[in-house]
């Protein structure tokens, strides 16, 4: 249950030299990639996707399409309009449809859905008791599983989720009305930020607990491969990685890790990780 965000511009190298380092990543432990959705924006792409994909399968490597819900071209598209007291279902169509896509066309084994959250507004997009920005949230998630379901087994629904006691209200995330249709969590609990901050063992635990204390669904913990020195991002050493990692293993009840992101850090071994 370990996995791996990988922007599509680096797609290309893990197929070269018959795939050298989708290899090493399986070798290592990673048996999940988070492949982000531009990957299949145009032909050009395609060709080194669907080599991407053949070789995945060939070395049992699990592809989960990461595609953005509720943002697009640099902008929040909120799922509720107000005005209307309704959700706008005609984005819910696009993220299922898209998702269909993924999977009919392309073999996809997983949907990840990022940014399936308000930008920090969920709180202003309550019109009735009936419409709420936890209930458009909820609901995409419902139409996104029954959706997948109708083109495919066995198909894995994973939410990016925000690691904050608040996200109800400020994000619309609600993980126990969500994980009725979603498999995996993957709370992003990112310890360090800008400067020499950072996050305490006992915060990262606290924000696994967000998850884990409130479904049976499997919560994958997501910490990143990379600090800061200053305002600059630092990569780090395997070492430092695995020993995030085991704070989750050892420590939580969490089920699996995510790193955030290939091309960043050197990753660890983590074959023996959930032992």
């Amino acid at each position: 249950p370990n996995a791996i965000w990988l922007w599509s511009s680096h797609a290309g190298e893990w197929i070269e030299n018959d795939g050298a380092v989708m290899k090493q990543m399986k070798a290592l432990g990673y048996d999940h990639i988070l492949l982000n959705f531009s990957a299949f924006e145009n032909e050009n792409k395609m060709k080194t996707t669907s080599k991407f994909l053949h070789l995945a399968a060939e070395t049992g490597m699990m592809v989960h399409v990461w595609m953005q819900a509720f943002y697009q071209n640099g902008s929040w598209i909120s799922p509720v309009i107000d005005a209307e007291n309704r959700y706008d279902q005609d984005l819910f169509d696009r993220i299922v449809t898209e998702a269909q896509g993924y999977i009919k066309d392309f073999g996809a084994q997983g949907i990840h859905l990022d940014y399936i959250r308000f930008g920090g507004t969920a709180y202003k997009h309550n019109p009735s008791e009936e419409i709420t920005g936890v209930g458009a949230v909820t609901e995409c998630c419902r139409q996104v599983r029954e959706g997948i379901d109708a083109v495919g087994e066995n198909i894995v629904l994973s939410a990016a989720m925000m690691a904050e006691g608040s996200a109800a209200y400020y994000y619309g995330q609600n993980p126990a009305q969500m994980g009725k249709y979603v498999d995996v969590f993957m709370p992003m609990i990112y310890r360090y930020h800008g400067g020499s901050a950072k996050d305490s063992d006992a915060t990262c635990k606290q924000r696994a607990r967000l998850f884990t204390t409130v479904t049976n669904k499997q919560v994958w913990a997501g910490i990143t491969s990379y600090e800061y020195d200053g305002d600059a991002v630092k990569s780090l050493p395997a070492e430092r990685i695995r020993e995030d990692a085991e704070l989750f293993a050892k420590e939580t009840d969490c089920s699996g890790l995510v790193l955030f992101r290939y091309a960043l850090g050197t990753f660890p071994d983590v074959n023996d990780l959930w032992d």
